[in-house]
């Protein structure tokens, strides 16, 4: 990634594009378990063309998203309680915001996508605003591999790196690394500190 001020250039070998596209395909169905896009508000009977500017708060408080974070342990690192001793109001506040923060990730990972399909065609421009939702997937993807790794704090951090070492077939330990430098180097850029 070039330096100084925005916008940066982003160039990936041609391996690192292939690496994020996979976990990006790893990652929306955990986003969305459904698999499918978020419908935009349709036309209502008052007017032609005219949306219902409160069709996504329905869709937030209606209760469709049902919380699957007991399914899958990267669920509750992507999506914690926000009240984590207070179970009842963790349940409340996410009635009312998880439609929202699926739509936010779904966002960020469509602009991932589609940043690496334009990096098949060279350097990739990236401007200050647009840093923003490649941080967020990169450190979702690495929250979810550290979840499958049983990452959770500096101890099995090592274990981790421990057992990586012991098994040469092991993608996922050099995966979660990589992701940590190229995040490092996204906010070092970020901060003109490249």
């Amino acid at each position: 990634m070039s330096a100084g001020d925005p916008p940066w250039m982003l160039e990936l070998e041609g391996e690192e594009s292939w690496l994020l596209g996979v976990l990006l395909d790893f990652y929306r169905p955990l986003v969305d378990p459904d698999d499918e896009q978020p419908e935009e508000p349709g036309p209502q009977p008052d007017g032609p063309g005219e949306t219902d500017s409160f069709a996504f708060w329905e869709a937030d408080v209606a209760g469709a998203d049902v919380d699957r974070r007991d399914e899958d342990p990267a669920l509750l690192r992507l999506f914690p309680d926000a009240y984590p001793d207070d179970p009842p109001a963790s349940a409340e506040f996410r009635r009312f915001t998880l439609s929202g923060q699926r739509r936010e990730r779904l966002d960020d990972i469509a602009t991932v996508r589609k940043g690496l399909e334009l990096l098949e065609t060279g350097p990739l421009p990236i401007g200050a605003d647009d840093l923003d939702p490649w941080l967020r997937v990169t450190n979702a993807l690495r929250l979810v591999l550290a979840s499958r790794l049983g990452i959770v704090d500096e101890v099995s951090a090592e274990e981790a790196e421990r057992c990586a070492q012991q098994d040469p077939s092991d993608i996922v330990h050099p995966a979660y690394e990589w992701l940590g430098v190229f995040i490092e180097i996204l906010v070092e850029v970020s901060w003109g500190r490249i």
